[in-house]
């Protein structure tokens, strides 16, 4: 007799995923509902990205197991991807703010050379290692240049979205550091909790960010 299969295998990290997309599709859409603004165009599509990662990480850790070899990779790689599209998107929120013309020309193209170079690289090592490292410098860089914003340029939302940048990196601490609280709530939970926090911060500063 077969044993019984769980309705999810992780539970905990799945659910926490799942509302990790809830919230990364109300923060995007709100956000996106501002007119006429780059910025809030790529700030909003940041929290879609980064909700769609939680809604394939969620399935990921939840049916993985039930799923066949194949679908189990295409979901992972999918996760991954988007999880380095949310941290190209918040630097380039970031750089938006001190360039013009050409210069944003440049940062697109700079963002699709470098999903490039990273697709290909998570084709033969697709750990979570490679997505940490590829968007935690990216969410430095965007921490840098919403602090200069502040002090610079007067920007209050700014203050906001830094501090909620900086929640967001120790929670990537706390996951890569595999801190626990529990034996049923590990360090991908732990992790999906602090960024909720980190996810809010942003999201409030952003709509404080004049439209531009």
């Amino acid at each position: 007799m077969s044993e019984k299969q769980p309705l999810l295998y992780e539970p905990t990290t799945a659910i926490t995923d799942y509302i990790l997309f809830i919230l990364g599709v109300f923060f995007g859409w709100s956000t996106l509902a501002i007119q006429d603004s780059q910025f809030h165009q790529l700030w909003g599509t940041a929290f879609f990205s980064g909700g769609i990662g939680g809604l394939l990480g969620g399935t990921s850790h939840g049916f993985g197991p039930r799923l066949e070899g194949i679908y189990q990779t295409i979901i992972w790689r999918a996760t991954l991807i988007f999880v380095a599209t949310t941290g190209l998107l918040l630097a380039m929120s970031s750089a938006l703010i001190f360039v013009t013309g050409k210069g944003e020309n440049a940062l697109y193209i700079t963002a699709g050379v470098l999903l490039i170079i990273y697709y290909n690289r998570i084709r033969t090592h697709d750990s979570f290692r490679s997505a940490v490292t590829f968007y935690l410098p990216l969410m430095g860089i965007s921490l840098v240049g919403f602090i200069v914003a502040f002090f610079n340029y007067g920007m209050t939302g700014a203050l906001s979205i830094s501090i909620g940048l900086a929640v967001s990196l120790a929670a990537s601490w706390v996951q890569m550091m595999k801190i626990s609280l529990h034996e049923n709530f590990n360090h991908n939970d732990l992790f999906h909790v602090i960024q909720m926090l980190g996810m809010f911060l942003m999201y409030r500063g952003g709509l404080e960010i004049p439209a531009f």
